[in-house]
């Protein structure tokens, strides 16, 4: 009987951490798989109709950013982790929210140089197409916009 208990007991406080922990809102930006990566590489190859200039151009500039973003994602990572552990104290929500507000703020201004970075990663990439293959990057870009995930914030 002991036993049930105590399990009971565990697995309440487990249920109960980890819905509270889900109340914390995800900022993290969507960081695609090796195996969307290549899929979207490939759509855009294949519909852009990219000469090797072109590819080449692509392959380089995100290699050149690839690293900045990472670091800045692990960032946010141990800055989420942080946030999360004071939550999980068992403080009061509003000394929580204190206590985290400069880590929030850090989070946001990663987050903003993340989208810096991306944007310009995509105007970089956009001003080495030709009209027409811009005009067929916009279709793909509302197809993709479609079925994108809905962003937390």
């Amino acid at each position: 009987m002991k036993k049930f208990i105590i399990n009971l007991i565990a697995i309440n406080i487990i249920l109960c951490t980890s819905a509270f922990a889900n109340n914390i809102p995800c900022q993290m930006p969507h960081k695609h798989t090796i195996k969307e990566r290549k899929e979207i590489d490939l759509i855009l190859e294949n519909r852009l109709n990219l000469t090797q200039e072109q590819k080449d151009y692509i392959k380089t500039n995100r290699q050149k950013h690839k690293k900045d973003i990472e670091n800045l994602i692990e960032k946010m990572q141990k800055l989420h982790i942080d946030i999360r552990n004071v939550y999980l104290t068992g403080i009061p929500k509003w000394q929580a929210d204190l206590r985290t507000a400069h880590l929030k703020a850090e989070l946001a201004i990663l987050k903003q140089n993340i989208d810096k970075m991306k944007t310009e990663n995509r105007k970089n990439f956009e001003n080495i197409l030709n009209p027409d293959q811009k005009a067929e990057f916009e279709i793909i870009k509302k197809e993709f916009a479609a079925k994108k995930p809905c962003k937390h914030n």
